[in-house]
């Protein structure tokens, strides 16, 4: 039997299959095939020169810039697989243009005989192209700080003045300028320094763009500084005003607004202090309308003063010119004081016994008077005798209105008379001995009024008539 089982050379075959087949089971059981992902493999970009960079172009993967792929292995081999094992790549000569995506190619690197096999999960990427633009920008100064009191900027150099910036469009389009901060606390001299160019993206200067991105280039990143201060003076602008009582017929100057109503100058210390205002002379004469009018303020200023930096370089100035509107305004008896009336004569003004005054001024104003606001002055203390003067009248306004109408009135007619009963009396009368009774008898009592027939009487009474005397006080 032994002998059968040792020289039989099928059994021995057969006996070899059956242990490689129960070796191949006991593995099975024991190292069992696992599937499982590996991800975070890095995409490697193929043909970037040819494609992008000759043309003027950039671009970016806007998306997650590695890729996944699911591996079948065995158990205790899993642990020795990593994404290092696979290399992914993209041709950028072969992007799609309707969707600008391009193919993702993945191949095994490393481990090969682990891997029993491997199925790629990322197949394509999105890929963002776009031009590639250059363009300079000049270089701000930024002062950052605050500058001792009544010191100011004069100006300011950059060497150089200007710098080259390369970048991708997208991000050209946020650039609004370059500039460079510079410390200027409590400086009362001109500040030199070398700073860093930076970009921002507001013209305020407050958000600054991050350079970090390698597609942002610029051809000098440092320049030198000189930002100049300079002591300064406030000063206030005097506007005067010529001809504003000649403006034209029929108009009043009223005043001027002006803005600024103070500037602030700078230049040498001993010049400053000798400088205290900016005058601007401007004739009104004949103009009849408002006016506005604009200076340059370097005009008026003296050699060796200039405006300070950040100062409004002119001032505006309107001056106010309105039309003035006539009034006439009638007025009668009680409003008329006669200074000076003789005793025994009546006193008349013209034919209706009233006086027409005529007022001009602004219209708002003239609005606010009336009649009984005006008083007539007449001086007939040379009028002694009966007869048909002229007088130049006086026009008395409320001190509140005195400044503000021209005030006109021709000349007033003054008729003097004397009353017929004291005529008749004196042609009846024969001899000074005469009683006092005739006397008194023959004198006229007047009265006032406003009306064409009231008259002003003045009698001249016997001094021994006591009823003459009660009639000239009740008078």
């Amino acid at each position: 039997m032994k002998k059968i089982l040792t020289n039989n050379l099928f059994l021995k075959i057969i006996s070899g299959i059956a242990a490689v087949l129960l070796w191949g089971v006991v593995i099975n059981i024991d190292n069992p095939t696992d599937t499982f992902t590996i991800s975070g493999i890095p995409i490697r970009v193929v043909n970037e020169k040819s494609a992008i960079t000759d043309n003027n172009l950039t671009y970016e993967l806007p998306g997650d810039k590695t890729v996944s792929v699911e591996v079948t292995a065995r158990r205790q081999d899993r642990r020795k697989i990593s994404a290092d094992d696979f290399e992914a790549s993209i041709d950028l000569n072969e992007i799609y243009g309707a969707t600008s995506s391009v193919a993702v190619n993945i191949e095994v690197v490393n481990n090969k005989g682990l891997i029993r096999s491997w199925t790629q999960i990322t197949r394509s990427v999105q890929v963002d192209v776009e031009s590639m633009e250059t363009k300079a920008f000049e270089i701000r100064v930024i002062p950052v700080g605050t500058l001792e009191d009544t010191y100011t900027f004069s100006g300011s150099t950059v060497l150089p003045g200007n710098v080259r910036v390369t970048a991708p469009e997208s991000v050209m389009r946020k650039i609004d300028h370059a500039g460079i901060e510079v410390d200027v606390s409590g400086a009362t001299d001109n500040v030199q320094e070398v700073g860093q160019v930076k970009l921002y993206t507001d013209e305020e200067g407050r958000d600054e763009l991050e350079l970090s991105d390698s597609r942002i280039s610029l051809n000098v990143t440092e320049a030198e500084v000189t930002l100049g201060v300079v002591k300064t003076n406030q000063i206030s602008v005097d506007i005067q005003v010529i001809g504003q009582d000649a403006v034209a017929d029929g108009c009043k100057y009223i005043n001027y607004t002006c803005e600024p109503q103070t500037i602030l100058v700078t230049g040498p210390r001993s010049q400053i202090a000798d400088f205290a205002k900016l005058t601007i002379e401007e004739d009104l004469t004949g103009v009849g309308e408002n006016v506005t009018k604009t200076y340059q303020i370097q005009d008026y200023l003296p050699k060796g003063l200039e405006v300070a930096e950040g100062q409004p370089e002119t001032i505006k100035v309107t001056y106010q010119i309105d039309k003035l509107e006539q009034k006439s305004f009638y007025i009668g008896r009680s409003q008329i004081r006669l200074l000076g009336m003789s005793d025994g004569l009546e006193y008349r003004f013209g034919e209706d016994n009233g006086i027409t005054v005529s007022l001009r001024g602004l219209s708002e104003d003239i609005e606010q008077v009336t009649a009984g606001d005006i008083t007539v002055i007449l001086d007939v203390e040379e009028y002694g005798e009966p007869g048909s003067y002229s007088c130049e009248p006086v026009i008395e306004l409320p001190e509140k209105y005195r400044d503000y109408f021209e005030v006109s009135a021709g000349t007033v007619r003054v008729i003097v008379t004397r009353p017929e009963s004291e005529e008749s009396s004196s042609e009846e009368r024969p001899s000074e001995n005469d009683s006092t009774e005739e006397t008194s008898g023959g004198s006229g009592e007047t009265s006032e009024g406003d009306g064409p027939s009231e008259s002003v009487s003045a009698t001249v009474a016997e001094p021994e008539s006591s009823e003459a005397e009660s009639s000239l006080e009740s008078r």
